[in-house]
């Protein structure tokens, strides 16, 4: 059940013996590799925490290649790895407009603090400029290249919701929620004309946090000032001198010159001269070649630079003890269907607990809830895990309503300071289009064998008895989630059920009143796991991260998920927790009504929806 490996131990030892003859060879040629100097990345626009390896034939596919996210974990690999290595100066790091989220985006910033913490230079270069994202991980580096013609949207941050009560009582169509608690807004676009003012109150509080981070790495930067930084933000667009005046920039540079403005920028690092034009016959030089004026920085590849670094000779003749990773992505769904759902989940906390090899297990999850029943089913899992292994859960972007219920059992949980979580609470909503369907002629006759059978049907209203059982259902779900999160935490119920409500909040905030235990990357949640794990110290250290991950069955998906992004966007995510087979619903309506997609989608959901009750939070994109 651990990940797959070829060689028995038998034909490995064989497989060593027979290249030990070569072993000289191999170590001449690294002790006689020139020096590094400088390292070049190239990340994409998406990020991950871990990556699969495309199939073999996928490979040679470049637009399957072009569309794999940067992984962060081998982004740490890199950072340790030149870290260690003194023969490194420096990272070019080449960021491109990035589609990921706040935590995956402070997971990069933590990468560039490993490699300044050990002496090395980290320069950002963006070719294309970027905005609040692209500035925020641009302001962890040593030094910032914009590219001539690019610009800084330095706007801040807004959040923005279209509420669509009135547009929908046009239609004939009103939607009634249920939720526990106050805070518990996922369906309030639709069933209000404007921002409640406990969404208000948790929205003003995530986004003060929010700002918050953007506006300390910005005064973390050389000669800024709180003053200056305020001055960013009520510039809006930063390009040329501009930038360089404002402090979010050190220099210009095409792609061509990069090597030259990094010697430039560094004059004591070691320089490669730059080539001489050549002369054509005899006397002046009729034509120069366009090699550089100036003595330039030599780099060389972070990907070959990692591989040579983590290269093996020999094979291990026996597989290590390992750290199992166990993800819970995107909205969780009760839908044995799906890839990425409560199947794959299940496979994986199973086989962690099973196998003697897995000494612990890292929950990473990033997901804004979904399903009350699977939820809790995964919930069971990791209680079961829990008892035999230690289990440490990990928030990236978000980690709210099922995706905190799932892991409130773990023994600690670590998120970054703009990781979204909490909203404990749950939520139900019903369509009323009884209006509509009068409107279009429509015309409804009911058959019942017992007084309660059509409370689901969107032609007629609830009775005061129906609203009761919701009530009470919707009472014991949160009665339920409360104090399961209670134990998880170690903490009263009277202490926990404050924090509930359906609240939202960010990792800073969640830290300082206890639903999170420590701030920090995927790396802390790891050391976490290695610090508690039941093996001798001498294999402590040795510990590796490994992805537990069912093999999916040939078309079940896999082209798809090469062909799709792996991550769906919040957007989608909190619109299928609405109801069954509602992603494709979203995804089409997002193309044709951008404005109010969520929405429509949620509503659409609720139509089809066979589930009633959501663990789901309401925040809307963060821009």
């Amino acid at each position: 059940m651990r990940k797959p490996v070829l060689l028995t131990t038998p034909i490995r030892a064989v497989a060593n013996v027979l290249k030990a003859p070569l072993y000289p060879v191999y170590a001449l040629a690294r002790r006689r590799t020139p020096q590094v100097g400088w390292l070049h990345l190239e990340l994409r626009p998406r990020l991950t925490e871990f990556q699969s390896a495309l199939p073999s034939l996928a490979r040679f596919v470049p637009e399957l290649a072009q569309r794999q996210p940067t992984a962060l974990s081998a982004l740490r690999r890199l950072a340790q790895a030149a870290s260690n290595d003194p023969h490194v100066l420096g990272v070019l790091v080449e960021l491109p407009p990035l589609a990921t989220g706040w935590s995956r985006a402070r997971g990069v910033r933590d990468a560039f603090r490993t490699l300044r913490d050990a002496g090395k230079e980290v320069v950002v270069y963006l070719p294309r400029g970027g905005g609040n994202l692209e500035l925020y991980v641009a302001a962890g580096a040593s030094k910032i290249i914009l590219g001539p013609e690019a610009t800084f949207m330095a706007l801040g941050l807004s959040m923005e919701s279209r509420y669509i009560k009135t547009m929908l009582g046009k239609l004939g169509v009103s939607v009634e929620p249920f939720a526990r608690k106050e805070f518990k807004t996922a369906a309030e676009t639709a069933a209000r004309d404007a921002m409640s003012e406990p969404q208000r109150e948790q929205l003003g509080a995530l986004l003060t946090t929010l700002h918050g981070e953007l506006v300390d790495a910005l005064a973390a930067r050389p000669a800024m000032t709180p003053e200056r930084v305020d001055a960013v933000f009520a510039a809006g667009f930063l390009r040329g001198e501009a930038a360089i005046a404002a402090g979010v920039c050190d220099a210009f540079a095409y792609e061509d010159q990069l090597g030259e403005t990094l010697a430039r920028l560094f004059p004591s690092h070691p320089r490669k001269a730059a080539p001489k034009a050549p002369r054509w016959g005899k006397g002046p030089p009729k034509r120069r070649s366009l090699a550089p004026a100036e003595p330039e920085v030599a780099l060389h590849g972070a990907g070959t630079f990692l591989a040579r670094a983590e290269h093996e000779f020999f094979y291990r003749l026996r597989d290590r003890p390992y750290v199992g990773v166990v993800r819970v992505q995107g909205a969780i769904r009760d839908n044995d269907e799906d890839p990425r759902g409560i199947r794959q989940t299940f496979w994986a906390l199973r086989a962690a607990r099973e196998d003697d090899g897995c000494v612990g297990v890292v929950l990473l999850v990033n997901s804004p809830g979904g399903s009350a029943l699977a939820s809790d089913r995964i919930h069971r899992e990791v209680v079961r895990l829990k008892q035999a292994k230690p289990v440490v859960a990990y928030f990236e972007d978000v980690a709210a309503s099922g995706g905190y219920y799932v892991a409130a059992p773990a023994d600690a949980i670590v998120a970054q300071p703009v990781s979204i979580t909490g909203s404990i609470g749950v939520v139900s909503a019903r369509l009323l289009a009884r209006d509509l369907l009068a409107k279009v002629g429509v015309h409804t006759e009911v058959l019942r064998s017992a007084p309660h059978a059509d409370m689901f049907s969107p032609a007629r209203e609830l009775d005061d008895d129906e609203r009761a059982i919701l009530d009470t259902e919707l009472d014991a779900f949160y009665a339920n989630f409360v104090r399961l999160v209670a134990e998880g935490r170690g903490r009263s119920v009277d202490v926990i059920e404050p924090l509930a409500r359906g609240r939202v909040w960010s990792g800073r905030d969640a830290a300082t009143h206890g639903l999170v235990d420590r701030l920090g990357g995927f790396d802390v949640a790891f050391d976490e796991v290695r610090r508690r794990a039941d093996v001798p110290d001498a294999q402590r250290a040795g510990l590796e991260p490994v992805v537990l991950q069912m093999r999916p069955l040939v078309g079940d998906g896999a082209l798809r998920r090469l062909l799709v992004d792996t991550d769906a966007s919040l957007t989608d995510d909190l619109a299928a927790v609405s109801g069954a087979g509602l992603p494709r619903v979203a995804g089409a309506v997002r193309g044709l009504l951008s404005p109010v997609a969520p929405e429509l989608a949620e509503l659409m959901g609720l139509l089809g929806g066979e589930q009633f009750l959501y663990y789901a939070m309401g925040i809307p994109d963060i821009r």
